[in-house]
């Protein structure tokens, strides 16, 4: 869907006054979301920047941009466009979905001309950067922003870091699956294991079983938001730390 604000008194905003930007988005721009009333997913919610990707619970972040030559054509083609470009990182999250954010048509040079395409949460918040605007080493705010065949180290009883496949990792993403939305957290701590093993085993992937088994991931902040995704990754049996892309 598309978020544009096209009505009467509009300024040279890029976005137009609903949307609330001054400045057009840039590649990596992390946004807050707030709608007025309605869910989600309705209505045109007025957009703030997070400069961090951290300090405000971001929802998501600008990954790219369609060129068009008018405000009509952006309003045709935007959303279209967003989905397109956006789809390769979509298919590797778990639960996001792109919007489309349109100029307006006074702030058509404002916006440069182009439609910005975030990658948002489905459900809520992703609470930090995507895809290759994160950063190697760093640590999950939540597991809204892993993807498949991220490489992890996961240390005990502490936060998963992103570090680099070719060097050691205790865990790979492979896919993601969903527990029934009236599990607990706690819950789902003793069937996630149980859910990957099943719904993403690791066999398929190429990782023999006698010497891998199925992991998984859940994070409460994610939870919260009503998003039942369990993360599922792969391990060694022994405990021990892979190395390289794959199997």
């Amino acid at each position: 869907w598309a978020v544009a604000h096209q009505g009467a008194g509009a300024t040279a905003e890029p976005y137009g006054g609903l949307v609330g930007l001054a400045h057009p988005l840039k590649a990596g721009d992390c946004v807050v979301a707030e709608w007025g009333s309605g869910t989600r997913f309705a209505g045109t919610p007025t957009l703030t920047l997070d400069p961090t990707c951290a300090d405000r619970a971001p929802d998501g972040q600008v990954m790219t941009f369609v060129p068009v030559a008018s405000a009509a054509e952006a309003r045709a083609r935007g959303p279209a466009g967003c989905e397109e470009r956006t789809r390769v990182l979509r298919g590797k999250l778990a639960d996001v979905r792109a919007v489309a954010v349109v100029p307006s048509e006074a702030g058509f040079e404002a916006a440069g001309g182009r439609v910005a395409c975030l990658v948002l949460g489905a459900h809520g918040p992703l609470y930090g950067p995507l895809d290759g605007f994160r950063k190697e080493g760093a640590a999950f705010t939540d597991v809204g922003t892993m993807q498949k065949r991220d490489c992890l180290r996961v240390p005990p009883a502490r936060t998963a870091l992103l570090v680099a496949c070719s060097g050691p990792h205790d865990q790979q993403v492979l896919g993601f699956t969903r527990l029934g939305a009236g599990l607990t957290l706690a819950q789902a701590a003793k069937q996630q294991d149980e859910a990957c093993a099943r719904d993403v085993p690791p066999g398929d992937y190429g990782f023999d079983p006698s010497a891998y088994r199925a992991a998984s991931l859940v994070g409460d902040l994610m939870w919260k938001t009503g998003a039942h995704f369990v993360v599922c990754t792969v391990r060694k049996q022994n405990g021990g730390t892979m190395e390289g892309v794959g199997p």
